[in-house]
């Protein structure tokens, strides 16, 4: 009988490989796409190497081509593949996630030619020294990054005040349903394959489970256009909030009132390019339904409490000033919100907007908002409950805190970032990209009859083809033409990366694409 042979793929930290390897008969072989420096970094996976390699098991294979497994698989062989819970997508998942919210791995399987022959639970216990260390993105458990730093600062601030809940389980990045017609232009639609969209059968009867963003839509929807999407399953969007989830908690039965509930994550929301404004940011969102006449009480403890742990993470590494203030949004006039708090607008009325200003700043700037509260009825309306919402953009605290002044660079993944937060320690951050070379392209165009300038897919077109490598684009010139009554628009983009230096070819080739990608997608003239 031939010797079994295990190979391993995708380990976070290879304490399951060591473990694996002094469990089980045969050969075991733990690989991984990264430098062997980068990954004993992780905690615990220097001594899960050290074993592997005493085992003759260890092989690193960075820059190695990458062979389909169907290739190398033995007649007999077998594709093991380790999920969260209900992310397979199979009626064996329980819970079922969402469709859009798992691998759907029969159908994945099945464009190898594998099919699905068992499911079974993953025993971590069995697995001695196993460490799980799961998704390790800005806010997971094992990250230095600051703005995982500011999210914790906050929540055991919050904790001292109120009973607190933190809902940490998996929230679909997707979205389906109804929005305003004012956030339609801001939305990442995702268009969806065949196979990826829920029967009519799922729909109906719950299985797909997609949040409707209706429940947090306070307007009524009139453009028609927007109301023919909600009605197409395949329609879907990356969520541009959190508030879809909190009103999912506040309509279930495990819902406390008194408690201060906090979620947190990535949004996803089109913008203007500009080092502030960000097409994807952290948000961390508090509910709690008070008393009705108690939640202007509420407010200013959960706003309060905000401010203390704000000050005390900049008091903590920098002398300069910093003010935070709470602004009624009456007293806002529509010139002074920016793409965040316009589109924070859009998703229902706001009572406040927390606002943020270092000595730093030009004495002539308004700040910036970092966050906003509402309120809303409790549901039943007979109760006599009021919800109470904080949100606050974690990345905007981040870059004003730690005095980082470009959006991109908490996004880099060039290490010299992290190493600057060592252990999650707040400090003021100094660039490693001295004097980028930046450069200049005009690009001027006719706009199509009867149509307006769209500057939002404009931007957004800019950052998919240079990669966010646009760090501003300004409006030149636009005029319309006597006689035909034709309109011309002049922009000027400056390419300039945050983290590294873009040579002229690369951007000429970016300059190029960016053309004809507005010509097509915009159908625009280029002069």
């Amino acid at each position: 009988m031939a010797e079994r042979c295990v190979l391993l793929v995708g380990e976070g930290n290879f304490s399951f490989a060591a473990a694996l390897c002094g469990a089980v008969g045969g050969r075991v072989v733990a690989t991984c796409y990264e430098r062997e420096e980068e990954v004993a970094a992780r905690r615990r996976a220097a001594e899960s190497i050290r074993r592997l390699r005493e085992r003759g098991a260890w092989a690193p294979c960075r820059g190695a081509p990458r062979v389909p497994c169907a290739e190398v698989l033995t007649q007999d062989g077998e594709v093991c593949v380790a999920l969260c819970r209900g992310q397979g997508g199979t009626p064996a998942d329980q819970p079922r996630r969402e469709w859009h919210n798992s691998w759907q791995v029969v159908a994945v399987a099945a464009g190898a030619g594998f099919i699905l022959s068992d499911v079974h639970p993953f025993r971590a216990e069995a697995a001695h020294g196993y460490e799980c260390t799961g998704y390790r993105g800005f806010l997971e458990l094992n990250s230095n990054h600051p703005v995982r730093t500011i999210k914790e600062k906050l929540t055991a601030v919050l904790s001292q005040a109120f009973p607190l809940q933190s809902i940490d389980y998996c929230l679909s990045l997707l979205l389906q349903g109804c929005l305003s017609a004012g956030c339609h232009s801001n939305i990442f639609w995702v268009l969806l394959s065949p196979e990826e969209t829920p029967s009519a059968e799922e729909m109906a009867s719950g299985q797909a489970n997609a949040i409707l963003f209706s429940h947090v839509d306070f307007h009524e929807d009139t453009d028609e256009n927007v109301q023919g999407r909600c009605q197409t399953p395949k329609q879907c969007y990356l969520r541009p909030s959190l508030l879809p989830y909190a009103q999912a908690v506040i309509k279930s039965a495990a819902f406390v009132p008194g408690t201060l509930y906090v979620f947190s994550g990535p949004v996803f929301r089109k913008c203007l390019v500009s080092p502030y404004c960000m097409p994807v940011f952290h948000e961390m969102i508090f509910v709690c339904a008070v008393s009705r006449g108690s939640e202007n009480s509420c407010i200013q403890m959960v706003v309060d409490k905000i401010k203390t742990s704000i000050h005390s993470l900049h008091q903590s590494i920098s002398d300069s000033k910093l003010s935070i203030s709470l602004q009624e949004a009456a007293s806002m006039e529509t010139a002074e919100l920016s793409d965040f708090t316009a589109f924070e607008s859009q998703l229902g009325k706001i009572q406040f907007f927390l606002c943020m200003k270092t000595d730093t700043q030009d004495s002539s700037e308004k700040g910036f908002c970092v966050g906003v509260v509402r309120t809303a009825r409790y549901e039943p309306a007979d109760n006599d409950l009021v919800v109470v919402f904080a949100s606050v953009n974690l990345d905007l605290v981040a870059m004003l805190i730690c005095a980082i002044d470009d959006w991109r660079m908490l996004w880099t993944s060039d290490a010299r970032f992290l190493r600057q937060f060592p252990a999650g320690e707040l400090r003021l951050f100094k660039s490693f990209s001295l004097y980028p070379p930046s450069y200049v392209h005009d690009v001027s165009f006719w706009l199509p009859d009867g149509e307006q300038f769209d500057d939002v897919a404009f931007h957004t077109i800019a950052r998919e083809v240079s990669g966010e490598a646009v760090a501003c684009i300004h409006l030149l010139d636009s005029f319309q033409q006597p006689g035909t009554g034709r309109n011309s628009v002049c922009c000027r983009l400056t390419f300039q990366s945050c983290d590294r230096a873009l040579s002229r070819g690369e951007v000429a080739a970016m300059q190029l694409r960016f053309r004809e990608e507005i010509s097509q997608r915009l159908r625009v003239a280029l002069r």
